[in-house]
């Protein structure tokens, strides 16, 4: 796993042809063959985080899908099913919602089936962190998972691209018991690693990162679209997420890389990563999230416990924009979140006794009324 390469390739439109002879090339140089494919059940995993179109760059833009699904048609695909857990419940209503935001709902054909079995079933691992979860069943029903993430920063996480992606495999809101489980960046981010080191141990993964329109800022849902017109593909998320990782400006700081590497599983650096495809590929100053001051912090020593740092991390605050919707309480791990009238009308309340700064309020809330309050003093180090 440790030495799978990195495919890189500049690509400025999303139109299909163009993004279609991308991967075509991208197969190639990374090895998979038609025999990988042919006769094979394929899952294609987009990132479709929250119910947005695709000119917001926070999920996978449709003519990615299509591409993958003209290419692996072509290469004797059985069957294709598309397949995604956002957050929220579960279910067809949330599902096919998304679906129509997004813009996959006319993609459906009799070369690409979306999913409508909303079942999961139980997994048992000896992973650091991860010991029981429960896992879509698209994915025990697939050969091979095409992970069809997005390059954007992260308001938790710094990156998300091809590893934080399969966090979409596990159903709906036990998500969000997975962030009460994990509260420390740390835990999670072990988890992270223990979840896509399964994957890829079940089953051929190959990892498209979407990134010629990505997302700098409070990502993976309500930072700003920045052009970058570049596509990644691995058969490592860990190796495309170190690559990614320089190209937005981050490289050393994604806690869940460091984490791979510690393991053996990648190297840490991408001078040590195997690019192919460009010979120089770009890099990018990406605006990083108001909640990255965290990444400050942690050169901080440990003084009282921890609780210097404490004094000075950043916090989720809900704005002016809020409309009392319940959306961020319905998805707060600890339930920290209240909804309260407020003169005339309904606001959503954080108690910071129990907030864990997971930031899945900001990541779901439909309107973006969830902010950061950073202290002053890390406003200026910044």
């Amino acid at each position: 796993m440790n030495d799978y390469p990195v495919f890189t390739a500049r690509c400025d439109t999303y139109d299909v042809d163009r993004i279609y002879a991308v991967l075509k090339e991208s197969f190639v140089s990374i090895g998979v063959t038609d025999e990988d494919i042919r006769g094979k059940k394929i899952m294609l995993k987009p990132n479709l985080v929250l119910a947005k179109k695709p000119e917001f760059a926070a999920t996978t833009h449709p003519a990615f899908v299509s591409a993958v699904v003209r290419l692996l048609d072509e290469m004797g695909a059985e069957r294709i099913v598309l397949a995604e857990s956002p957050g929220a419940q579960y279910n067809a209503l949330n599902l096919g919602n998304t679906y129509r935001v997004c813009e996959m709902a006319p993609l459906a054909s009799d070369k690409l089936k979306l999913n409508d079995d909303f079942t999961f079933e139980s997994v048992h691992m000896d992973g650091r962190r991860l010991k029981n979860l429960h896992i879509i069943k698209p994915f025990f029903d697939a050969d091979v998972i095409i992970d069809l993430c997005k390059l954007k920063s992260h308001s938790l996480t710094g990156l998300s691209a091809a590893t934080k992606n399969l966090f979409g495999l596990i159903p709906g809101v036990e998500k969000f018991e997975m962030h009460s489980n994990f509260p420390k960046i740390e835990d999670f981010s072990e988890m992270l690693v223990d979840l896509a080191s399964y994957v890829m141990a079940e089953k051929k993964l190959i990892a498209i990162c979407d990134g010629i329109l990505s997302m700098e800022g409070n990502g993976p849902t309500h930072g700003t679209p920045k052009k970058t017109d570049i596509v990644l593909i691995s058969r490592s998320t860990f190796a495309l997420d170190v690559v990614a990782e320089r190209m937005i400006g981050v490289e050393g700081e994604t806690i869940h890389l460091n984490a791979a590497a510690e393991r053996g599983l990648v190297e840490r650096s991408a001078d040590k990563i195997n690019v192919v495809g460009l010979t120089e590929y770009p890099t990018f100053d990406f605006k990083k999230p108001d909640a990255s001051a965290g990444f400050i912090l942690k050169k901080l020593p440990n003084i009282a416990g921890g609780r210097l740092a404490g004094l000075f991390e950043a916090k989720p605050m809900i704005t002016d924009k809020c409309i009392g919707c319940g959306k961020c309480a319905e998805s707060c791990p600890k339930h920290t979140i209240t909804v309260e009238k407020r003169g005339k009308k309904k606001r959503a309340v954080i108690h910071r006794d129990s907030c864990i700064k997971c930031y899945c309020c900001q990541e779901l809330c439909p309107i973006g009324a969830v902010g950061v309050k950073q202290n002053i003093f890390i406003k200026i180090i910044r």
